[in-house]
């Protein structure tokens, strides 16, 4: 949209001209109603913002002669007034001036340039909260009125020190950020200490801003962890459609994150019960068996073998007895701590890993489980278990002799008729 400026303050020119480019618009500016009226006569215009206060006339006056001169009936001026009063606002508008705004209104008079310029920005469909590091209030307020009308969610600061402190303590999609900043630390400082992290949090998208550095300086940025780079002045439709692609892309690495996730949790878990597996087991054991040795606390197993369970199934149905096999496993979760692991070995057997836990704390959580398990009745089908006790505190600290002592123990009180508790001393 060709457009002119007749505005005599340089400062404001150039707050103006920051703000109309971010809707890709390089304005042609002068300072009085005479230049105005020598460019119109030379250049077509569709729309025309002038100050109320010029220095040769009103901006109203300077309006009025816009519109009379041939070619300039249709074309949109807007007043810029620096009047605080609403009613004095509507006072100013004539037949000739189409809208009168408040000079520092900016968000009010975004909306109109939106409206104006038809400018649609690119909405985002999901969550997107959004850490943006920016000095410049004036750009930071027309961004940020830019980013709540995409969908998005913003924390704005303008110093690299408070942003970093929200970025430890918050989650955040996409970190947007100019590269200069006062203080100690700029916006590549801020890029490197992100990257620089153990954990997922280095790897969300970062989008940097700069209206002065070089090529070598905005590379450097690029190389240091910068996902995108764009200069300032920010066409605010521009901005709108990286920031898109780039929340995009981080959904999609996160859905790719949350299926490898789930992926590895069907690899180690039994798919009836929820609990683990053999294929955690392995590596969990020798893990929680060398801490145990090195730190010297005990370790216990619990070997659980469910007593007459194929009677169950043949009585009452499968059905039945993976709905009973579902019900103990509730029972193991509920009785097992962070560290303790409950394991499915297959069919109707089971294991607790039993960390920092002697074979009287365990002999006690047996005990405790064997109870729970016999008020558990499926249709008048009595359920019991027979449980076999092992300890690291015979030394020994190899699973396999461990899960021997632990299996020939439960072997010993099924044999007993079931329902009790038998623990091995040695190998």
């Amino acid at each position: 949209m060709r457009t002119l400026v007749v505005e005599p303050s340089k400062t404001y020119r150039l707050i103006l001209n920051e703000f109309l480019h971010g809707f890709a618009i390089n304005p042609v500016e002068v300072v009085d109603g005479a230049s105005a009226m020598n460019n119109i006569i030379v250049h077509q215009f569709e729309l025309i913002c002038i100050a109320m206060q010029l220095p040769d006339m009103s901006g109203v006056d300077l309006a009025k002669k816009i519109k009379s001169t041939e070619g300039f009936e249709q074309c949109i001026i807007i007043i810029l007034s620096s009047e605080q009063s609403q009613d004095k606002l509507e006072k100013i508008k004539t037949a000739q001036v189409n809208y009168i705004c408040q000079k520092m209104a900016l968000d009010k008079m975004r909306a109109l340039f939106a409206q104006l310029t038809q400018d649609e920005l690119v909405s985002y469909e999901g969550a997107g909260h959004i850490l943006y590091i920016e000095d410049h209030m004036t750009l930071a307020k027309v961004t940020i009125e830019m980013l709540k009308e995409i969908g998005l969610t913003i924390e704005h600061f303008t110093h690299a020190e408070s942003a970093l402190s929200a970025f430890n303590e918050n989650n955040y999609d996409l970190v947007l950020l100019d590269i200069v900043l006062p203080g100690k630390q700029d916006g590549i400082d801020i890029i490197e200490i992100i990257r620089a992290r153990a954990d997922e949090k280095k790897l969300i998208p970062i989008l940097a801003i700069s209206a002065s550095l070089n090529d070598s300086q905005r590379i450097h940025a690029l190389k240091v962890g910068a996902n995108d780079f764009i200069n300032k002045p920010v066409i605010q439709a521009e901005l709108a459609a990286r920031l898109k692609n780039m929340l995009f892309a981080q959904q999609l690495y996160k859905q790719v994150i949350a299926q490898k996730y789930a992926l590895e949790k069907m690899a180690l878990t039994d798919q009836l019960t929820s609990l683990y597996n053999r294929h955690f087991l392995v590596p969990y054991i020798k893990k929680a068996l060398s801490a145990a040795q090195r730190y010297r606390y005990p370790l216990s197993l619990v070997m659980i073998d469910l007593d007459k369970f194929k009677v169950i199934n043949d009585k009452l149905g499968h059905a039945q007895g993976d709905k009973l096999l579902c019900d103990i496993a509730d029972i193991l979760k509920k009785n097992c701590r962070n560290d303790d692991a409950a394991v499915r070995l297959g069919g109707d057997e089971f294991l607790l890993v039993l960390p920092h836990c002697s074979l009287v704390q365990a002999r006690y959580k047996a005990e405790t489980l064997r109870l729970t398990l016999t008020e558990l009745a499926p249709i008048n089908q009595q359920t019991s278990a027979s449980f076999g006790l092992s300890s690291t505190e015979q030394e020994c600290y190899i699973f396999e002799e461990l899960f021997i002592l632990a299996d020939t123990a439960a072997y010993q009180a099924k044999m007993s008729g079931g329902n009790s508790i038998h623990w091995k001393n040695s190998y």
